[in-house]
């Protein structure tokens, strides 16, 4: 009988820190055993694949929260952090326990599979990826077809499965009950990355975002034990499965899949594929970030196709005493006598690595890996915070912040549109037909992509004065005024690159005209300004 055990299979591509490794080459890829067990020589995971890889860091995650329970306790997390490594010899004795429910071909218990699907039908193997070209997927990265066989080494199919088990996309019959979402979905997931004197650390990594807190690790007497090896048998499919903690959340089996392999098991050809269970929150995941709804409440923070992520850095960097809260693990490492107890200083910059998905229903439009900036002072300190948000999305309807210098260029681009297409205007009254024409027009000129792009690339600049500057006196104050100044320079520069290429009839000169009036006013009729103050931009 073919047997691939994960525990110690090389599955996991990872890149090592520095000449961590003793032998000559080290190995591009390890088991789970030793993913652990050297964890703190290798840098991270090194998958190509942006949900893959928060999907194996979590599992790996839940995997040390189950070796060693005793990390929700401050003390003992702090005695590991200090230790540089974790024992290899408690690995080894949980590990025993349960190493027959990590062989990914077992027949009666494989690993993250299920040897009942009910599924009488064999689907590609390009079901359990996103990128692949299957069914109405988008197509993204791959030009495969349904019709064509594909076949995966058992590496290649362990890591699908536990990227399909946490990111699959509900919409679709199965059974007991249609395809629902898996944890994945629906939320950016920043995962802390463990910094070592410059370098990267799997091993501290692994135990930031295992903050020692009852927000991150959720109910641990009742998550004891809920990590999905740790069952006798297989999950059954539940329509509300609770989830209490990280290691039934990391570990959500919401597919049942089996592997099919060809008649010489050497690689996998095929899946069964079936609901799993559907996932009844009862505490916030630790790695995501929410903002208030009025109507809702809270939910998490989520990639666009058309909001750049830096954009909603007031909610992952969230002060505390608001509605809504940075990722759990942030607030706790943010806090000063973490700081104080890991030798940080409070205004040294952290990075984190930022995965998610946009879906449209059961369909995936895009994929991302971002990495951002996170500073504990911002967290910390309103005022920071709060000079933060009036950069941004300020409340303050007098404050000129990001968004509304944004909604500025986009009627200056319509000031154009109207005179160029329509030969009229700006703020006059169209009709449906004109209407649709000029907003047509505008999406093509596609202004305010680039402000948001330039800005962005400057937006860290200013984020680390934020963070750094002292509260006291006038510092950040003119901080905000400098940050004024570059939203309107930024506008115009967005604005006149958009436009550029356009003739320069007489119409469209008269029109750019009217769209720099815009701009700089808001109207096309501005009050006489008697102070005669220079204009700024």
């Amino acid at each position: 009988m073919t047997t691939f055990n994960l525990l110690e299979e090389p599955w996991l591509p990872v890149r090592w820190r520095g000449n961590r490794y003793a032998g000559t080459a080290p190995p591009a890829a390890v088991g789970l055993r030793e993913a652990l067990i050297r964890a703190h020589d290798i840098a991270e995971l090194a998958t190509d694949n942006p949900l893959e890889t928060i999907s194996l860091n979590r599992l790996l995650a839940a995997l040390v929260a189950s070796v060693f329970p005793e990390l929700v306790n401050e003390t003992d997390w702090f005695n590991t952090w200090d230790a540089g490594q974790f024992d290899a010899s408690r690995i080894d004795d949980y590990l025993r326990q349960y190493s027959t429910h990590f062989d990914l071909l077992s027949p009666v218990r494989p690993f993250y599979g299920h040897p009942q699907t009910d599924a009488k039908e064999i689907s590609p193997l390009s079901r359990l990826q996103h990128a692949a070209t299957s069914g109405n997927n988008a197509l993204l990265f791959s030009h495969d077809l349904d019709s064509v066989p594909q076949i995966m080494t058992f590496a290649e199919a362990a890591r699908a499965l536990v990227c399909c088990q946490a990111a699959a996309l509900g919409g679709g019959v199965a059974q007991p009950f249609n395809l629902c979402h898996g944890p994945l979905v629906g939320g950016a997931f920043f995962w802390l990355r463990g910094s070592v004197n410059g370098e990267t650390s799997l091993f501290r990594a692994l135990l930031l975002n295992l903050a020692p807190t009852e927000k991150v690790w959720g109910n641990v007497d009742k998550d004891a034990h809920s990590a999905t090896w740790e069952t006798q048998d297989p999950p059954k499919p539940l329509k509300d499965r609770q989830v209490y903690g990280v290691r039934s959340l990391f570990t959500f089996q919401s597919r049942r899949l089996q592997l099919i392999t060809d008649s010489d098991g050497k690689v996998a050809v095929g899946v069964r594929y079936n609901q799993g269970s559907k996932m009844e929150r009862l505490f916030d995941d630790p790695h995501l970030a929410y903002y208030y709804n009025e109507k809702i409440g809270e939910l998490p923070i989520r990639f666009s196709t058309s909001r750049a992520l830096w954009q909603d850095s007031t909610i992952y960097m969230m002060a505390r005493e608001h509605q809504g809260h940075a990722p759990r693990t942030f607030e706790w490492l943010a806090d000063p006598s973490t700081l104080d107890s890991l030798d940080m200083a409070r205004h040294e910059p952290l990075l984190a690595d930022v995965f998610g998905l946009v879906n449209d229903q059961a369909k995936v439009e895009l994929w991302r890996h971002e990495r951002v900036t996170i500073y504990p002072s911002i967290i910390n300190e309103p005022s920071r915070w709060i000079a933060l948000q009036q950069m941004i999305d300020s409340p303050q309807a007098s404050t000129d912040d990001a968004r509304v210098v944004a909604g500025r260029l986009r009627e200056a681009v319509r000031a154009f549109a109207t005179r160029v297409r329509l030969n009229k205007p700006w703020g006059v009254r169209l009709g449906d037909v004109e209407r649709a024409d000029r907003d047509a027009f505008v999406q093509m000129i596609d202004a305010e992509s680039r402000y948001w792009l330039i800005l962005g690339s400057v937006f860290d600049t200013f984020l680390g004065q934020v963070a750094t500057v002292p509260v006291e006196g006038e510092e950040l104050q003119n901080l905000q005024h400098r940050w004024q100044t570059t939203l309107r320079q930024t506008a115009q520069k967005a604005l006149r690159q958009a436009l550029e290429s356009f003739q320069q009839d007489a119409r469209t000169l008269q029109a750019q005209a009217e769209a720099e009036l815009v701009l700089r006013h808001g109207t096309l009729y501005p009050k006489t300004d008697k102070s005669n103050k220079p204009e700024t931009v």
